[in-house]
């Protein structure tokens, strides 16, 4: 098995875009092949096959998650449907962890901006 400098970049885009337990930008990981490429580029196609390339070398794990998909049938918006989503195998407790503790702290989040947003006004 070589390690690319593509396979390094897909790796690290796997970790997230955090400041300590921050997640900047794209959310907390598991991250679709679709994440990775706005994250480290590439092309959708040709990562999601090196991702399930990767999964057979065991260097990353694929679960099924939901996500909030743009769609345009049966009308336009934003619908919940099954995507393919990784972890990064060596970092997987550590991501999960801290991935787990940024859900958890979503409406405290979400709150304390919605005060300084009315706070402004």
């Amino acid at each position: 098995m070589r390690m690319t400098e593509n396979k390094r970049q897909i790796l690290e885009a796997l970790r997230g875009l955090h400041d300590g337990d921050n997640f900047i930008e794209y959310g907390p990981p598991p991250y679709c092949a679709a994440d990775v490429v706005l994250m480290a580029g590439g092309n959708v196609r040709n990562t999601s096959r090196t991702l399930q390339l990767m999964e057979d070398q065991l260097l990353v794990k694929s679960e099924t998650i939901m996500r909030d998909q743009a769609c345009e049938v049966p009308k336009f918006g934003h619908y919940p449907r099954p995507v393919t989503g990784y972890w990064n195998a060596e970092t997987i407790i550590e991501d999960q962890a801290r991935a787990k503790a940024w859900r958890d702290g979503a409406k405290e989040r979400s709150d304390r901006a919605f005060e300084k947003m009315m706070s402004l006004f």
